[in-house]
């Protein structure tokens, strides 16, 4: 005959039943059940871990807290560091157009009488143009000439309000009377469509050495006399009457800042101003 034994877990739990029974009916010196006991010294550590959880959890979201502060302020810091740069920047432009005028006005004396001080707003040297700004309302005659502290730029094609436009000797269809500084030698600078200039007209008997700066000569009409223009770059003969002679604008047109027009000169009145 077989004896079927009772399953293994009904045994355990039995024995948890009888163990509990038993102390519950045991007494600790304070009284109390020593079941109680029991729970306690088992409920206490899962009661001490999960406020340790508590604690952590909570540490967890201050420092979440925290450290999304820490990014915003970051954040702003660089925004304030990227606008001082920026302020920097404008300040170090607007202290560098000051020396440009300065030393500009100092250089040409002989033109200052009713001169207007002009900025550079944006240049487009493919095309010829460049667009100047002066700081109140103020009307300039077509073809006013534009200088700077290098020498010749150009000439007022159109002028609105505080907004006026220059064409650029080095245009294609922009041209000046020149001349050397003792008038031995006479030609017409002629810009060529990009950076460089032609000096048209030159004799082929005439000497003309490379570097050698040439002046305005008033004879155009346009420009003033006296006004750095090119500097030669290459001379070369040719089979024709004049020489084939290269050169370069004296004034720096790609980083020009600061313009002087000239809006009182007359050709009519034998160079002065009216």
């Amino acid at each position: 005959m077989t004896v079927s034994r009772p399953p293994a877990l009904l045994t355990v739990l039995l024995w948890i039943v009888l163990e509990a029974v038993a102390a519950w009916q045991v007494r600790t010196p304070e009284g109390a059940p020593l079941l109680v006991t029991w729970i306690r010294a088992i409920v206490q550590p899962v009661t001490w871990s999960a406020q340790q959880i508590g604690h952590l959890t909570n540490d967890i979201g201050l420092g979440t807290i925290d450290l999304q502060r820490v990014i915003v302020d970051n954040r702003s810091l660089r925004l304030e560091v990227e606008r001082l740069s920026a302020r920097n920047l404008l300040l170090e432009e607007d202290l560098a157009a000051l020396r440009d005028a300065t030393g500009l006005l100092d250089d040409s004396v002989g033109f200052s009488n009713g001169a207007v001080i002009a900025r550079c707003t944006f240049r487009d040297l493919a095309a010829g143009f460049m667009e100047v700004r002066t700081a109140s309302v103020v009307y300039l005659p077509r073809d006013t000439p534009a200088i700077t502290a290098g020498g010749l730029v150009g000439r007022v094609v159109r002028s609105e309000g505080s907004r006026h436009w220059l064409q650029l000797i080095t245009h294609g269809a922009a041209a000046a009377a020149v001349q050397t500084p003792d008038s031995r030698v006479q030609g017409l600078v002629v810009g060529t469509g990009d950076d460089t200039l032609t000096i048209a007209y030159v004799p082929r008997q005439a000497l003309l050495e490379k570097g050698e700066v040439l002046f305005t000569s008033g004879g155009d009409g346009i420009f003033p006399p006296g006004i750095a223009a090119a500097s030669v770059v290459r001379v070369r003969e040719t089979n024709d009457p004049f020489l084939e002679i290269g050169a370069a604008p004296t004034a720096d047109l790609r980083s020009t800042r600061i313009i002087m027009l000239l809006p009182l000169w007359s050709a009519a009145s034998g160079g002065e101003t009216e």
